[in-house]
């Protein structure tokens, strides 16, 4: 029988959380909510029946850990925008949840919210966190670029999520294939005319426009994936999908976590997380820091000296495309506007195109 999940603000209830959590919850005050979202993210108060204390879980080093009073529940609770783009945000919500159920938890050098339930179903994905506003979390925001100090712990992060999980597959994870995310990005490339061409949409460089040869590279660059690099990824490490706790810097929103390319999630952030001028002078700088960082948490040992990681370095700034297909609806304009300038920039600065173009067929 499929695990029910609500799908509506109005669904969460005192009796659906006591049933989820294991503890009686009294009363639930829905203090916020974020719906205008790729996740909606519902911020919650739970009271809590003690008089049914003795059949709570209990956890050895912390009987409490499970009961936590301001959450986060976090999944699709805007019908609207799913029914605009179904099959991607159903699937990013589901996926998160899997991150949170099956993974998560093994982290050693790598700071997550904490997660009290994640679920999934056909249709839904739900995680049950912490209240990160409530522990005095301030959140990134893509249209303000961090200093070169702050990229520089960010890296240390995907460090330890890489590391964590260096030359896994799709066999240790098979709810996390890159299909996923592949299928996100087709089903924006058809979209190309309104989201490239469209009146209303940021100016692009002109090597970016021709959606023929963009699909091409597209897919040769899915299909030649260095495998010396595998492991999980984030999928979507940008500013705004980050939080500052005493102002370092974690990540949040696993929607797009799958099995692929380091690269990915570095090319990626270095490029959206810099202004123009910062990234050109103090990239490798940031590179080497992160395959330094790699090595001490038992990834690899790597060189930036090698010309196969600098080709994959350099071929994943393609992942940035995505900023450049993002609509309005998903996120806001001037948002789009920002990261698609940094972004865009750095496909050019690196000759992305030319440099895919240029690998023999897989």
């Amino acid at each position: 029988m499929q695990l029910w999940l609500p799908t509506s603000p109005e669904e969460v209830t005192a009796s659906w959380l006591t049933k989820i959590l294991g503890y009686k919850v009294k009363a639930v005050e829905h203090t916020s909510s974020i719906l205008k979202a790729n996740a909606s993210k519902l911020f919650v108060t739970l009271t809590y029946d003690d008089e049914n204390v003795d059949s709570m879980k209990s956890d050895e080093k912390n009987p409490n850990i499970n009961r936590p009073d301001k959450v986060c529940i976090k999944g699709g609770f805007n019908m609207v925008l799913i029914e605009l783009y179904p099959k991607a945000l159903i699937g990013g919500y589901r996926r998160e949840a899997e991150f949170f159920s099956h993974v998560a938890s093994d982290f050693t050098y790598i700071d997550l919210p904490r997660s009290y339930w994640a679920g999934q179903n056909k249709a839904q994905g739900l995680v049950i966190m912490d209240d990160l506003r409530a522990l005095g979390a301030e959140f990134g925001e893509p249209t303000n670029p961090w200093s070169v100090e702050l990229v520089m712990v960010g890296v240390e992060q995907l460090a330890g999520l890489h590391a964590g999980t260096w030359a896994r597959g799709c066999s240790d994870y098979p709810w996390a294939g890159p299909e996923h995310y592949e299928e996100l990005i087709w089903s924006l490339v058809k979209l190309w005319d309104d989201l490239i061409l469209g009146s209303h949409r940021p100016v692009i460089p002109e090597a970016l426009k021709d959606e023929k040869r963009m699909r091409a590279v597209l897919q040769k660059y899915f299909t030649s994936r260095n495998p010396k690099f595998q492991c999980l990824v984030h999928g979507d490490a940008h500013i705004g999908n980050t939080f500052l706790i005493k102002g370092e810097p974690r990540f949040l929103d696993w929607q797009a976590v799958h099995i692929g390319s380091a690269f990915h999630d570095v090319s990626y952030f270095i490029a959206g997380s810099l202004t123009v001028e910062d990234r050109r002078e103090h990239e490798m700088r940031i590179l080497n820091h992160y395959l330094d960082e790699l090595n001490i948490y038992g990834g690899a040992s790597l060189s930036s000296q090698d010309e196969d990681l600098m080709v994959e370095y350099r071929k994943s700034m393609l992942a940035g495309l995505v900023w450049l297909l993002t609509p309005y609806e998903l996120q806001n304009e001037e948002r789009v506007r920002a990261m698609i300038e940094r972004q865009a920039t750095a496909l050019i600065d690196h000759q992305v195109i030319e440099l895919i173009e240029s690998l023999p067929d897989a």
